[in-house]
């Protein structure tokens, strides 16, 4: 029974860590009216904390090769995540796309294929901002870097 109660502590902890996540990347009036307070963003977080490490003690408790397992599950996630919101994969996924998108438009400006590039991923930042990025950032991979880190939302951006 430790073991059972461990891992839906764990999973309710990431669920919670989820519903965070999705919620922050809400624009403010967008969000449910209990999410627009200061306090959310923490105490989702803090929340999505304790129900994880509650989760991992309730299953070293039951079983030490089963929280090893459940570790070692939890880094790799994590280890996979980070590589794909990394700046090298993003460059790599829009030099693919880009090679596509020249293939359909064989006569269009590069700046423009970068522009339809990011719209295509991400219309809600806005037209001009869009074309502000292209203008200063305009090969492939000075693009990708600012592209990973505005995804990964650096201070003084939050999308």
């Amino acid at each position: 029974m430790t073991l059972a109660s461990g891992f839906v502590l764990l999973v309710a902890g990431i669920l919670a860590w989820l519903a965070g996540v999705h919620v922050k990347a809400l624009r403010y009036f967008d969000r449910p009216a209990p999410a627009r307070s200061p306090m959310f963003d923490p105490a989702i977080s803090l929340l999505a904390w304790l129900l994880g490490a509650a989760g991992l003690a309730q299953i070293g408790r039951g079983s030490v090769p089963a929280l090893a397992d459940t570790l070692l599950v939890l880094l790799g996630l994590w280890g996979y995540r980070r590589f794909i919101r990394s700046a090298s994969f993003q460059r790599r996924l829009l030099r693919r796309d880009l090679e596509a998108l020249r293939k359909e438009h064989p006569g269009a400006e590069e700046r423009a294929l970068l522009y339809q590039l990011v719209y295509r991923r991400h219309p809600r930042w806005g037209e001009e901002l869009i074309e502000q990025m292209v203008l200063d950032y305009p090969t492939v991979d000075d693009l990708a870097r600012i592209v990973a880190k505005m995804e990964r939302g650096f201070r003084g951006f939050r999308p």
